[in-house]
């Protein structure tokens, strides 16, 4: 008798992404669990180039996820210049709960280097698929001009 051949089971689909805000820093409310997200953040500013990013937060708000399924959360910083990853954080692994149920999820990144001014993004991948990405903008600040009155006392 012939075996019959079964298809290979194909992973479920990642959890979406509802949110995903990078921010100075997050604080957890007690009692409430409620999370306030401190300082949105769309670019950095460094004191020269190249330079180093302060630390930051990752907040992310996900839905969608399949009940008992478990996932490994990561993030990727990637230069957009030349298509590479600058960083990866350690991923984060869990079993998700009911299938209507939502999560928060925060990634704290430690200081980064960054060679050159200009556009990056962020990537959060679910099981090494990529859920979404946020994009961001590092540059130095501007240098100072001279006062108009200080140059004609010369």
């Amino acid at each position: 008798m012939a075996k019959k051949k079964t298809k290979p089971k194909s992973p479920p689909p990642p959890p979406k992404c509802k949110a995903i805000l990078l921010c100075e820093r997050t604080i957890i409310e007690v009692g409430t669990g409620n999370v306030s997200i401190i300082s949105v953040v769309d670019h950095f500013t460094v004191p020269t180039i190249p330079g180093t990013l302060r630390p930051f937060t990752v907040y992310m708000h996900l839905t969608d996820g399949v009940e008992g399924h478990e996932y490994e959360f990561t993030v990727e910083l990637r230069d957009l210049s030349n298509d590479t990853v600058m960083a990866k954080g350690p991923g984060y692994r869990l079993r998700w709960g009911e299938t209507l149920s939502r999560l928060n999820l925060l990634f704290p990144v430690p200081p980064l280097p960054v060679a050159h001014a200009g556009t990056y993004d962020l990537v959060v991948m679910a099981n090494q698929q990529e859920i979404d990405r946020q994009k961001f903008g590092v540059m130095i600040p501007p240098a100072p001009t001279a006062n108009k009155e200080e140059e004609g006392n010369g």
